[in-house]
Formats: C-alpha cells, sequence, structure tokens
C-alpha cells in the first residue's frame, strides 16, 4: 500500500513540475514598462533568447518583430513570443527592446532564473513550448535554427505566406564568395588597365 501512495506522490509531483512556470512578463508601451497576461486562446510560448551585444541576434530580430506582427493579425493568436534577455543588466535589455521596437512581451528579470530548465548555450534561440504540459515542440539556435522554428509556428498559428522566414540575406550567404571575387576581377581590371597604359606609352 505504501508502495502505491509513494508512486502516486511521485507522478503527482512529476505532473505538476512538467507544467511551464507562472513567470513575470511586462510589454513597453510608450517606452514604459507595463505588466503583461497571456491571452486564454494563448496555448504555446515561443521563448526568444536574445541579447544586444550579440550580432547574429541583431541580425535576427527584425525579420521576427515583421513576422510576430504578421501573427498579430489573427483574431486568435495560439503562440506568443516572449523575449528572454541575455543582456548583463535590465537596462541593456529595455534598451534592445526600445531600439528594435519589440512588439512581444518580456520576462521579468527577477524571474529569469524559473526556466533555466529551457535556457540554452547559444544565443539566438528559439523555443516553442506548450504551456499547459510544459513540453519543448521544437527549439533552435542561430538564424538557421530560428528559421526553423518559425516555421513550425506558422504551421500552428496557420500564418500563410508566400516567402519562407529567413535571416539571412544574399551576402550573409555567399558574401565569402562574393568579396573575394570583386577584388579579384578590380586586381585584374588594373592589371589590364596598366598594360594598357604602358602600350599607349
Amino acid at each position: 500500500m505504501a508502495k502505491w501512495i509513494l508512486m502516486f506522490f511521485m507522478i503527482a509531483g512529476a505532473a505538476q513540475s512538467a507544467v511551464f512556470p507562472d513567470v513575470e512578463l511586462f510589454r513597453l508601451k510608450g517606452g514604459e514598462k507595463v505588466p503583461f497576461s497571456l491571452k486564454s486562446e494563448t496555448k504555446y510560448l515561443a521563448l526568444y533568447q536574445s541579447a544586444s551585444w550579440c550580432p547574429p541576434c541583431r541580425k535576427t530580430t527584425p525579420p521576427l518583430v515583421a513576422e510576430y506582427n504578421r501573427m498579430r493579425e489573427m483574431e486568435n493568436m495560439p503562440v506568443e513570443i516572449v523575449l528572454v534577455s541575455g543582456d548583463r543588466s535590465e537596462e541593456d535589455a529595455l534598451s534592445y527592446m526600445k531600439l528594435y521596437e519589440m512588439p512581444w512581451p518580456a520576462v521579468e528579470w527577477s524571474s529569469m532564473p524559473e526556466l533555466n530548465q529551457y535556457l540554452a548555450e547559444g544565443i539566438p534561440h528559439l523555443l516553442l513550448v506548450e504551456i499547459a504540459t510544459g513540453k519543448v515542440i521544437s527549439e533552435g539556435t542561430g538564424p538557421a535554427g530560428v528559421e526553423a522554428v518559425v516555421e513550425r509556428m506558422r504551421e500552428i498559428t496557420v500564418v500563410t505566406s508566400e516567402e519562407a522566414f529567413k535571416v539571412n540575406g544574399f551576402m550573409d550567404i555567399y558574401g565569402l564568395l562574393v568579396v573575394p571575387l570583386l577584388c579579384g576581377m578590380f586586381l585584374l581590371f588594373f592589371l589590364k588597365w596598366r598594360e594598357w597604359r604602358a602600350g599607349a606609352q
């Protein structure tokens, strides 16, 4: 009998710990912090780990803001993006939110420790989690990882777009090839010009 009672409490404890933590959220309104509460239709959270000092984060944020604004056009949005700041201070985090006009809420600085089990070592990182169970649906690190998670979010929110969500532009992908090629073409042009000038003299 005691064995079954112990198993009951172990299962109950596991179920309780599986629920996503009830953390405090806020949103910027007119540049000021205001408390934020999730809507009843919100079933998933997309935890966006990002920081102002991180170049890939600064590149990822603008297209993610555009994607979020497109999601907000829906009457019922089951996914809410939430910033989990990786900045060194709350002031830096707020400045980052203001600079990029982030429309989504953020986790209060004091509530950060409650999300340790969901935090990644690398940023930018986007993690899609089900609120009711705490189950991770999808996660990815770096621009490519964020792109994959956003596509999963689109499936859940039924947001359609003719173009795939992309963080990297043409130069980000091919820059290492294009720049040397341009330098080589310039050098070849210079050598040909020098030969022509020598012949002209």
